[in-house]
């Protein structure tokens, strides 16, 4: 990942994001501290991210790690105002992690398993809007929810999955609606079909196509990052409430245009 030349307006703002241990989260994690924000990254247990923040500290670069256990709903106001008191503060909060679980048909799903796709992919991040609401207000800040294809399409076998991305669009939505009179910008960012964990789990399976895609086809999450980079600048705005993908013609212009104007490389 080559060490960017970031906006000033980028600079020393406040991330929290979930599920970064590994994936996406981690790229985007990585992206963001490597080019002026402080970062805190969580995972779902303690030491979860240590070695990341260890190694991104050793160069100097400012991030933290504290545990979010999105499965955990009666611990999570607690976890994140930890999260909040370790700066004081959050500019961006980017709802990453979730579970695939359960792949099945429809008429197999077991109600634990569905609850649980529930609490992580829909809930937890909802719930972690409203804690970090008047933090929000007060940064004139941003949330970046990790969308899918899955958030508008239904995808054999993925009926948790799908469901509850699709609440979690609408979440994209509903804050856009009432944080904009603060200044507030929500952008649900659709990565693609991007080499991660989860992706070797819906390779695994073998349900329906998207399983069947190769691993060489896949996105490298490096560019994710990159891309969620422009996402939580000023320069995206404009797509609040939306979701958006590089696949899309404005928005690829866009962001190539914002790459280009600060001397930035893939």
């Amino acid at each position: 990942m080559p060490n960017l030349k970031v906006p000033q307006n980028l600079k020393k703002k406040i991330c929290l994001i979930t599920g970064a241990r590994t994936g996406i989260g981690l790229s985007i994690g990585l992206t963001l501290a490597k080019n002026g924000y402080r970062v805190i990254f969580s995972g779902r247990r303690v030491n979860d991210c240590k070695d990341t923040v260890d190694e991104l500290m050793a160069k100097g670069f400012e991030a933290v790690e504290t545990p979010i256990d999105l499965s955990n709903l009666s611990s999570l106001k607690q976890q994140t105002d930890k999260a909040l008191s370790i700066w004081g503060t959050v500019d961006i909060l980017i709802n990453n992690g979730a579970v695939i679980e359960p792949i099945n048909s429809l008429e197999k799903i077991e109600l634990q398993d569905f609850e649980k796709a529930v609490r992580v992919n829909y809930l937890a991040p909802s719930l972690l809007i409203s804690y970090c609401w008047s933090n929000l207000i007060k940064a004139k800040g941003k949330v970046i929810n990790i969308l899918s294809g899955a958030s508008i399409n239904a995808i054999e076998g993925w009926t948790a999955y799908c469901s509850t991305k699709a609440a979690l669009h609408m979440i994209n939505q509903q804050t856009h609606l009432e944080g904009d009179q603060y200044g507030i910008s929500s952008i649900g960012l659709s990565p693609g079909m991007v080499d991660t964990d989860m992706q070797g789990k819906i390779r695994a399976s073998g349900i329906n196509q998207v399983s069947k895609v190769r691993k060489e086809d896949l996105i490298n999450s490096k560019k994710t990052g990159l891309f969620a980079l422009w996402c939580a600048s000023t320069d995206a705005n404009e797509f609040s409430g939306q979701m958006i993908s590089e696949n899309d013609q404005i928005v690829r212009a866009k962001y190539k245009a914002w790459i280009n104007s600060q001397k930035l490389s893939l």
